[in-house]
């Protein structure tokens, strides 16, 4: 009975404690602070890709090794990739798996800005209690919502990068030992040594924070390191994340293809190569070279304007000396790693070092409201500080807004080749050629947006191999001219749609399905073997597909020209030096081949064609022209 009171009595204080949460001022300051963000993230969260962005770099790196659960850059990102692995798969479940992933990649970026946010907002508040003995929540708002609307942080939240989580790591181990060092407890510092472990298991940057922090609990007590117990569990606790890199060594022996260009002679040698992380060895340099350009160090008082700085510094040194000297030797450090690094891996640091600055800036405007330097102004001084902060808010996320906001960026083009492909709908295992965009963009959208992951495509020289094995590949309108400079220039071709040509070594021999009688002959080696009209009323487009057979090898290379009429006036026209866009000349068909050639028009506002009107004609030697035939056909 006694035990049953005692557990009643404490599920009472926990629900009070919890009720006071809610009611406390701070708390709902907080928990407004971070729907707002929220808000403002998601509205301008990425939905999209710009070309470059699909032909490498870390953000498409990140997206694939996300939904593919592979590594990512050197060395890995074991616990982080997983992260983005279970969020990405949660995120299919909750939202269908027509979701945009561009969004639920970078909506996981979102998650880690918003809590380094929410650990900013918290951290301030712990700075100030020690000097008020409760803080000043609405000077924490309104710095951390100064920090969460500068560029480099505002653009990382929406975007698929793991920077966000970088600013949270630091901030969660400086509030921890802030935590520690009021209250004692061992928790705080083993927490801090298994955030140690994280960071070697996520940016090993991270770590350059951990010697003055440790100078700063030794030097608070000394007599730590007479506790091997707590020694031990800390050593155990950060070692612990590093047994995720187990993940990258087994997904590097089961994909080989995933290990990126070199030769090694077994997949030990591969993993030791990686996660020494050689391939970012180039960006390193000892030499004593001018430390300023045209980017850095200035980005930092850009992003934070020289007031936001300048309010930085001195608020740290408002600071107990403790903590004070740990900020100033923590960039110290991360300024001599940029230096060393040559810019390399900045964003690492000088993001997590915005944020300590804006702690700064907390501590000093506190500083200011208790020590007016201008005693007349005591009273009214607290709401300058308000007012001067508001505005600094509202300023940095005018300039931020229009380079930060990722979603429905005009230049976010990248996938609008692989969505043509697709719109031809390729034949089932289809493999496609096609320039380096398009392979790009539709690897995108058969990976990881998942749709016609039936199709995969194929380089010049493989290609090859299909025609050679007597199989049919298809490659892409923009890619033709590789076929005949790299595969072979004896193909024949049939046009599958607006985008998408077969290519095969022998010839087609069956006429589509579904065509018009539209027949006429031309020649005796030339006959028009049916038709079709597509359109299509919200792009405006319509679309004329010809079935062209040939009864024997015409003697000719004969250009076409399709002509689309409106009540007898001609309204639009294209011409085909050779049929299949271009690539086809009439000489090169073989007997009983039939050839779908397609052409495309966008129509003008109000047009409706209901005529058709296929020319066939060559060039003379005098640039004059000659007509083999002309036939007309009206449409439905």
């Amino acid at each position: 009975m006694r035990r049953a009171i005692h557990s009643l009595s404490w599920i009472e204080d926990r629900a009070a404690a919890v009720g006071s949460w809610f009611t406390d001022a701070a708390h709902r300051g907080g928990i407004g602070l971070l729907l707002a963000f929220a808000l403002l993230y998601l509205l301008t969260l990425d939905n999209g890709l710009r070309p470059g962005e699909l032909e490498g770099g870390d953000l498409i790196t990140h997206q694939y090794a996300q939904v593919q659960g592979r590594f990512s850059n050197a060395p890995g990102y074991p616990l982080y990739t997983m992260g983005g692995w279970l969020w990405f798969r949660i995120g299919r479940l909750i939202f269908g798996p027509d979701a945009n992933p561009i969004s639920l990649l970078a909506s996981y970026s979102t998650f880690w800005a918003l809590t380094a946010l929410g650990l900013l907002y918290a951290l301030i508040l712990e700075v100030m209690a020690r000097r008020d003995g409760r803080g000043n929540w609405p000077v924490a708002a309104l710095v951390t919502a100064f920090y969460g609307v500068t560029y480099f942080f505002w653009y990382y939240a929406v975007t698929t990068e793991q920077y966000a989580s970088s600013v949270a790591w630091t901030l969660a181990v400086f509030w921890l030992v802030l935590r520690w060092e009021r209250t004692r407890r061992d928790a705080y510092l083993l927490a801090v040594a298994f955030l140690a472990g994280v960071a070697l298991a996520h940016q090993v940057t991270l770590p350059i924070v951990l010697p003055p922090l440790l100078w700063w609990i030794l030097r608070s007590e000394p007599g730590l390191l007479r506790r091997p117990r707590l020694i031990a569990a800390a050593l155990g606790l950060a070692l612990l994340p590093l047994t995720s890199y187990l993940y990258v060594y087994m997904v590097g022996a089961r994909h080989p293809e995933w290990r990126g260009a070199g030769e090694w002679d077994s997949t030990w040698a591969w993993f030791w190569s990686f996660i020494s992380t050689g391939q970012g060895r180039a960006e390193l340099t000892w030499s004593w070279t001018p430390f300023l350009t045209a980017i850095f160090p200035s980005l930092i008082w850009r992003e934070l304007t020289v007031p936001g700085l300048f309010a930085g510094l001195f608020g740290w040194a408002t600071l107990d000396r403790r903590p004070a000297l740990a900020l100033y030797a923590t960039a110290a450090l991360y300024l001599a790693l940029c230096w060393v690094d040559r810019l390399g891996n900045w964003y690492q640091v000088i993001m997590p070092l915005y944020a300590l600055l804006a702690v700064g800036m907390a501590a000093g405007a506190t500083w200011l409201a208790q020590h007016s330097p201008l005693l007349r102004l005591q009273p009214v001084w607290p709401r300058l500080i308000l007012v001067a902060l508001s505005a600094l808010v509202l300023y940095r996320a005018a300039l931020s807004y229009p380079a930060a906001n990722a979603a429905n960026r005009p230049d976010d083009t990248g996938l609008a080749p692989g969505w043509a492909i697709l719109a031809d709908d390729p034949p089932a295992g289809a493999a496609i050629l096609g320039t380096r965009p398009e392979a790009a963009a539709l690897d995108y959208l058969t990976v990881i947006w998942g749709r016609r992951p039936d199709l995969r495509t194929v380089t010049s020289a493989q290609v090859r191999d299909l025609l050679a094995r007597g199989d049919a590949a298809v490659v892409t309108r923009a890619a033709l001219p590789l076929v005949a400079q790299e595969v072979t220039p004896d193909a024949h071709y049939s046009a599958l749609g607006r985008t998408l040509i077969r290519v095969s070594m022998t010839p087609q021999r069956e006429r589509p399905a579904g065509l018009q009688p539209w027949m006429h002959d031309f020649d005796p080696a030339l006959r028009l073997a049916g038709g079709k009209a597509d359109f299509h009323p919200t792009t405006r487009e319509m679309v004329i597909w010809l079935a062209w057979e040939a009864s024997s090898r015409p003697t000719e290379d004969w250009s076409v020209s399709v002509r689309l009429t409106q009540a007898g006036q001609e309204i639009a026209q294209t011409d085909h030096q050779h049929p299949v866009f271009g690539a086809y000349p009439t000489g090169r068909w073989l007997p009983g081949e039939v050839i779908l050639d397609v052409y495309p028009f966008t129509l003008p506002a109000g047009a409706r064609p209901d005529g058709l009107t296929v020319i066939l004609y060559r060039r003379t030697a005098e640039d004059g022209f000659v007509n083999l035939g002309l036939a007309r056909w009206p449409l439905p």
